[in-house]
């Protein structure tokens, strides 16, 4: 911690700590906002007459929002004040949910709010870092910073509860409410966060604009497979290349991609983690269509699954004793392909076998997270690791976009079976590729 930060301490007294549990909250019920908003696109889909292909634009927008935000928001916080930037995320919010609420009749409307909406909660989580990185002292870092974990995975359960309670028993479009809520963390943020004097900013907003064209170009091409689309991701692909290569401010490096382990993990994350959010996304069409469950039965069908990971994710310490992170991310990806055997075979089965299915699945995403970011940044230099992880949660993001995308087109043209069958061979073309790039290497442990 630098001199300034420590002298900022001093005269801030103990308004830096009270400043955590605020901040904490507001990234927990940001996390809450946008998994319910997830869970509701069977009842989106049904009051608007919209295919799934269509209302599955709602949540991957969303997504890549939050993955691009947060990359944005890291870095406007060395430049501009964390309070600063927490405050506009709030009236992002609040203007979006607004929007979606007063035209929640047109689904154009519906996305535009969302894309305001989640521009503004992908502030909470990435700030809520770099505050506590920023402003406490070292000793007590790690103990906050395990909060934020720990607040991911409650919020999972959160809301999907509250996805599915409000929609059932109230209406869908009164989720977009409940984000006004944040209006009264406002007060506290503006009292309780330190005052910071503007500098000068460097945001790749080029770099930036380039990955969203990318991921779009490619989840347009997914969802209608008109080759025009392909021909935009080509060319935004060497774009981007010509942009990192040229440009020594770039959100990251060539360099980066001259790395051989780096490119290989960040390649077998993307496909992999293209399967998490898209069997997520068909669970609760699934369940609607072929039990008739509503949205409250089902949002309970999805808490075992997510307590599992929060269980997994506690004990990944303990984990990382007993596997390396060479085996750990086999495990994962093979558990994940027989979670989806499951349904995929008994798609009429019982729903016991959905629960059972879901807790398996989630639980690998949660074993498979940290040894794939150790084996993604382990031979990275110091120096830039803080940049190698950002990329890497980017991509996550982007990758979870995209498999929403492709789920959606899938559920509209082909039997859930098949599209289960689907993703299947997708995890397992994940794991061909682990074995093939990573698998052998003797420093991939």
């Amino acid at each position: 911690m630098t001199v300034a930060n420590e002298q900022l301490i001093e005269t801030s007294g103990k308004h830096v700590k009270k400043a955590v549990p605020v901040i904490l909250f507001f990234f927990v019920l940001s996390l809450i906002i946008d998994n319910a908003f997830k869970l509701i696109s069977v009842d989106i889909a049904k009051d608007l007459g919209i295919s799934v292909t269509t209302v599955g634009w709602q949540a991957t927008l969303a997504g890549l929002i939050i993955g691009i935000g947060a990359v944005v928001y890291a870095s406007l916080a060395d430049s501009i004040s964390i309070r600063t930037l927490l405050s506009v995320g709030v009236v992002l919010i609040c203007a979006g949910s607004l929007l979606g609420y007063l035209f929640h009749g047109s689904y154009t409307m519906i996305l535009v709010a969302r894309v305001i909406q989640t521009a503004g909660l992908a502030s909470a989580e990435t700030l809520y870092v770099i505050y506590v990185s920023k402003y406490l002292p070292k000793a007590e870092q790690k103990k906050f910073l395990g909060f934020s974990t720990s607040s991911y995975s409650l919020s999972l359960v959160v809301g999907s509860l509250a996805g599915g309670y409000i929609s059932t028993y109230l209406h869908w479009t009164t989720l977009f409410l409940v984000p006004l809520i944040t209006l009264l963390i406002l007060p506290f943020i503006l009292k309780y966060l330190p005052k910071e004097k503007a500098k000068e900013t460097n945001v790749d907003i080029w770099g930036l604009l380039l990955i969203a064209a990318i991921a779009t170009a490619l989840m347009l091409y997914l969802t209608n497979f008109n080759l025009w689309n392909i021909a935009a991701f080509i060319i935004a692909v060497i774009l981007f290349g010509l942009h990192i290569s040229k440009n020594p401010r770039s959100l990251i490096g060539v360099s980066f991609f001259k790395n051989r382990r780096f490119v290989s993990t960040l390649t077998v994350a993307f496909v992999i983690y293209s399967v998490q959010l898209g069997y997520i996304f068909m669970f609760p069409f699934i369940l609607d269509q072929v039990y008739g469950l509503q949205l409250d039965t089902i949002s309970l069908l999805l808490i075992p699954g997510y307590v599992t990971a929060i269980i997994v994710g506690a004990l990944s310490g303990k984990i990382a004793e007993v596997f390396s992170s060479k085996q750990a991310i086999a495990i994962a990806i093979i558990c994940i392909s027989i979670s989806l055997v499951l349904p995929a075979v008994f798609v009429n089965g019982s729903v016991i076998l959905y629960v059972i299915s879901m807790v398996l699945f989630s639980g690998s995403f949660a074993f498979m997270y940290a040894p794939m970011l150790d084996t993604c940044v382990s031979l990275i230099p110091e120096e830039k690791v803080g940049t190698a992880i950002g990329f890497f949660n980017l991509t996550l993001n982007v990758a979870a976009s995209i498999g929403i995308a492709y789920t959606a087109a899938m559920i509209d043209k082909v039997s859930f079976s098949k599209a289960l069958i689907v993703l299947i061979c997708i995890a397992a073309f994940a794991l061909l590729l682990f074995g093939l790039l990573l698998g052998r290497s003797r420093k991939a442990v």
